[in-house]
C-alpha cells in the first residue's frame, strides 16, 4: 500500500536526497531509474505536440522507491528483481550506457538484465515510448521453470486511477484478466476524452517478440500485495480499500517455462504516449487512434465517440469516409451502430484498414457520428491523418504439388499384358497337343521354349523398368501464388 504517513515525510524526503539516480530524456518524454532498487518513473517532458497540457506529466506513479516493479517466478517461488531481502545482488549496477539504461540483477544464478530505451511509439511516429526489456539467462548448472511479470503503477497527469480502454472491448474500470485469444494488441488510457492532460498506451504484442501470455488490470494494492498469482474477482474496484481512492495498475505476465542451463529468453512490452486525434464537437466528442504510418499492413482504426450534450443520443452511429489509398479489411461495413449513447457516456467502434497501394503519402480519413439527441439529428465528423509510405512487396510463394503422368505406366502395362496373352497362348497350344496325344516334334518343341524364353527375359526387362517409369511418372510443378489482401 502506498503509504501516506505524515511522521515519515522528513524520512521520505531523505531518502530522496541521498537515492541515486539515472536520467535520460528527449524532447518527449524522460526515464527516471533508482540505482538502489532498479526500478524506474516515466514521466513527459514536452510530451505530445498536439496537446498543450501534458509537459511534465506522469506516466508513471512517482515514489522512491518507485512502485512499479518486476516479479521474477523461479521454480513457484516469487522475487522481486532488485530486492536484496531475497539474497539477490545487481551484477551490473544502474547505468546510463549509450541510449540505454542498463543493469543486471542475479537471483540464484539465474541473471536478469532490465533495458530501458525509447522507441517510436505506434500511434504517434515519434520517439516517446519506452521500450522495457528483460534477458532471463540461466547461469545455473541445472534446469529451472522461470516467469516474469511486469506491473506498471499507471499515473496519468493527476488522476491515480484512470480506467483502461481496449479496442473492439470498452472500457476496463473494474478488474479484469485477458489471456490467448482474447488478448489485446495494445491498451490505451487517457484522463478525460474531451481535456485529456495526458494520454498513454502500451503495446502487448510487439511484431517479432513473444507475446505475453496474460494481462490483468487490477488495483496497485492487489498487484503489491500479490506478487504473482491471486484470484481475479470482475467486478472488484481498482480502490486500494473500500473508501480510498482509485489506484489502477496493470501487469503483463510471461508464464514459468523451463529453462535448461544456459538458455536465454527475452521479454518485451512498451510504454508510452498514446497518439490520437480528437475532435471537441458540439454534441460529440470523437477520438481516433491509428498507426501515425503504414506501409501496407493491416492496422486498426479506433473511435471513442462521447455524448457532451445532457440528453441521451438515440439511434447513433459511427461511419468511416476513406481516402484513395486505403481501403476495409473485408467484409467489415464502413457504418458502424453504436445503439444510444447516454449523457457523459463514451462508446467505442473500430475498423481494420490497410493500404491497397494505390497511392503514397498523408491521406486523410473521416469518422462521421450521428446521433437523434433532444429529438433533433446531431452530427459531428472528426479526421485523422495517414502517412502512407508504400506498401511492402509482398513476394510470391511458391507451392509444389505432384502431377502424375501416367501414359509410360499404362504403356508398360500393355506391353505385359500382351506378353502374358501370348504365352498364354502358347501354353494353350501344348496343352493342345498333349490332349489330342499328337506328334510333337522336336524342333517345334525347342521353338516354342524359345519363345517363352524370349518372353520371361522381354517381362524381366519390363520389370525392371517399371520403377523408373513410375519415378519419371510424377512430376513436380511449381506453381506461383502471389499472396495479399484480396
Amino acid at each position: 500500500m502506498k503509504l501516506f504517513i505524515f511522521i515519515f515525510i522528513f524520512l521520505l524526503n531523505s531518502s530522496l536526497v541521498n537515492s541515486a539516480l539515472v536520467e535520460m530524456e528527449n524532447e518527449y518524454i524522460k526515464i527516471i531509474g533508482d540505482v538502489d532498487t532498479g526500478r524506474y518513473i516515466i514521466k513527459t517532458t514536452k510530451g505530445d505536440p498536439n496537446l498543450d497540457s501534458d509537459q511534465n506529466a506522469l506516466l508513471l506513479y512517482e515514489d522512491y522507491p518507485p512502485t512499479s516493479f518486476v516479479t521474477i517466478r523461479i521454480d513457484n517461488r516469487d522475487y522481486k528483481f532488485g530486492d536484496f531481502e531475497f539474497v539477490g545482488v545487481f551484477t551490473t549496477p544502474m547505468i546510463k550506457r549509450d541510449e540505454n539504461i542498463f543493469c543486471s540483477f542475479s537471483i540464484k544464478n539465474i541473471e536478469i538484465s532490465q533495458n530501458l530505451k525509447f522507441v517510436k511509439g505506434p500511434t504517434t511516429g515519434n520517439f516517446d515510448t519506452v521500450e522495457i526489456s528483460y534477458t532471463i539467462w540461466n547461469k545455473d548448472s541445472i534446469e529451472h521453470n522461470i516467469g516474469l511479470r511486469i506491473m506498471l503503477d499507471t499515473y496519468l497527469g493527476k488522476e491515480d486511477g484512470a480506467p483502461f480502454r481496449i479496442p473492439n472491448f470498452g472500457d476496463i474500470t473494474t478488474e479484469k484478466m485477458l489471456s490467448g485469444e482474447n488478448l489485446p494488441e495494445y491498451w490505451y488510457s487517457y484522463d478525460d476524452l474531451g481535456s485529456p492532460t495526458v494520454r498513454a498506451q502500451g503495446t502487448l504484442i510487439i511484431p517479432g517478440e513473444i507475446k505475453p501470455d496474460k494481462v490483468i488490470f487490477s488495483s496497485w494494492e492487489r498487484f503489491n500485495k500479490y506478487l504473482w498469482e491471486f484470484e481475479i474477482k470482475e467486478g472488484r474496484s481498482f480502490r486500494r480499500s473500500v473508501i480510498g481512492p482509485p489506484d489502477s495498475a496493470v501487469a503483463i505476465y510471461f508464464n514459468p517455462k523451463k529453462f535448461a542451463p544456459n538458455d536465454t529468453v527475452v521479454y518485451k512490452t512498451y510504454y508510452g504516449l498514446y497518439g490520437a486525434t480528437i475532435y471537441k464537437g458540439k454534441v460529440f466528442n470523437i477520438s481516433l487512434g491509428a498507426p501515425s504510418t503504414t506501409s501496407g499492413e493491416t492496422f486498426l482504426l479506433t473511435a471513442d465517440v462521447q455524448n457532451i450534450s445532457p440528453y441521451k443520443a438515440e439511434n447513433a452511429t459511427a461511419e468511416i469516409f476513406l481516402p484513395g489509398g486505403l481501403k476495409i479489411l473485408g467484409d467489415e461495413m464502413p457504418k458502424k451502430e453504436l445503439a444510444s449513447i447516454g449523457s457523459k457516456e463514451i462508446k467505442k467502434t473500430s475498423w481494420n484498414l490497410f493500404a491497397d497501394g494505390s497511392k503514397t503519402g498523408i491521406v486523410t480519413l473521416k469518422v462521421k457520428v450521428e446521433g437523434i439527441v433532444n429529438g433533433k439529428l446531431e452530427s459531428e465528423i472528426a479526421e485523422r491523418n495517414i502517412n502512407i509510405t508504400g506498401v511492402k512487396k509482398i513476394e510470391p510463394v511458391v507451392e509444389s504439388y505432384l502431377i502424375y503422368d501416367f501414359s509410360s505406366i499404362n504403356k508398360l502395362i500393355e506391353e505385359i499384358n500382351s506378353l502374358l496373352n501370348e504365352n498364354n497362348r502358347l501354353l494353350d497350344n501344348i496343352n493342345n497337343l498333349l490332349k489330342s496325344k499328337g506328334e510333337y516334334k522336336s524342333e517345334t518343341a525347342e521353338q516354342d521354349r524359345k519363345s517363352i524364353r524370349e518372353r520371361i527375359t522381354n517381362s524381366q526387362f519390363i520389370e525392371k523398368k517399371i520403377p523408373n517409369a513410375i519415378k519419371e511418372s510424377v512430376k513436380k510443378s511449381e506453381i506461383q501464388k502471389k499472396s495479399g489482401i484480396q
